[in-house]
Parts: C-alpha cells; structure tokens; sequence
C-alpha cells in the first residue's frame, strides 16, 4: 500500500507541465533569460496546464470521461489530440510573441511528442510522463547537477508509471526514447 502512494505521488511531483515548467525555468536563467522571459515561460506553462486542467473537467462534467486524468483510451486519444494541437498552437504563438527559437522549439517539441504518441497508439501506449521527464532532463544538459537530478527523477517516473500498472515496460522504453529524442533535437537546432 505504501509503494502504491509513494508511486502516485512520485507520478504527480513527474507530471509533464511540472517537469516542463521547472526545466524550462532552470535551462532559461542559464541561458541568461531576462526576468521578464522568465515571467512569460511560467505564464505560458501556468496557462497551457490551466486550460488542460479545464478541458479535463470539462470532459468529465459532460460525461464524456469518467476521470480527469483520461485513463480510458479514448479519454486519452481526446486528451492527446487536444494537448497536440494545443502545444503546436501554443508553440506558433510563442514564436511571434518572443521571437526567441528556444520557447517556442520547446513547445513544439512536446507537441510532436504527443502527435508521435498518437500516432504509434496502435502499437504502443506511450508514457507521456515518462517521455516529458527524458525530455525535461535534456532540456537542462549542459548543467551537470541538473541533468543528473532529472536522469533519478526519469528513473523514479518510470518505476512510479510501471508500479501504478499505467504502463509496461515497452510503454516506458518507448517514451524514454522519444523523450531524448526531442531532447537531441531541441540542442541540435537551437546550436
């Protein structure tokens, strides 16, 4: 019972919009963002969660899922094509907002995630956390103590996904590789 809320709890701290909205914070400031940039990564993360959040309970309150979290798979497949678009969205908006190819190539990294999910759905179910936790960890690379901390919170995600049965093993293999993918993707493109 114990290992089972240690798990719940470790899924929650690894959540995609945590995970995404600390790394992103942490590789800015590094990176020598202003405060004002700072303020606008939080407040579009803060905002892309919220309106997350509110479609969930939007689907939930008209019956359409049972859940919020979307655990049924075509809760999931309607929360999936909703956070893709969203993220794409999101990412297109970044770009004329800021002009700086790092937020927005991050934002639109993770809607190519979610798409590529969607995509292999057929064969895999992806881990979502799993695969925004890889991808959260290379977001911080070069700061050694940052990307270590991310490579045992990835660790404990994919332990928390498989001990909670979301997931088997080829669901967290699956989004580990895709995770670093998008991670290698982003530093080839922004360098």
């Amino acid at each position: 019972m114990m290992r089972v809320a240690v798990a719940r709890a470790v899924s929650i701290a690894g959540h995609p919009v945590v995970l995404l909205l600390v790394a992103a914070l942490i590789a800015a400031s590094t990176r020598g963002a202003s405060l004002r940039q700072l303020w606008l990564i939080s407040g579009a993360l803060v905002t892309l969660g919220v309106v997350v959040l509110g479609f969930s309970w939007l689907q939930v309150r008209a019956g359409r899922w049972s859940h919020i979290d979307a655990s049924v798979r075509n809760e999931r497949n309607s929360l999936n094509v909703f956070l893709g678009v969203l993220c794409l969205l999101g990412a297109v908006l970044l770009w004329f907002l800021t002009r700086r190819p790092y937020m927005s190539l991050g934002l639109a990294l993770s809607g190519a995630l979610i798409v590529i999910a969607l995509l292999i759905a057929r064969w895999v179910k992806v881990s979502l956390h799993v695969a925004f936790a890889a991808f959260a960890t290379a977001l911080l690379w070069p700061i050694k103590l940052a990307v270590v901390a991310g490579v045992l919170l990835t660790a404990a995600v994919v332990w928390s996904r498989l001990v909670l049965g979301r997931h088997v093993a080829a669901d967290v293999v699956t989004g580990l590789v895709l995770g670093t993918a998008a991670g290698g993707v982003y530093h080839v493109w922004v360098v």
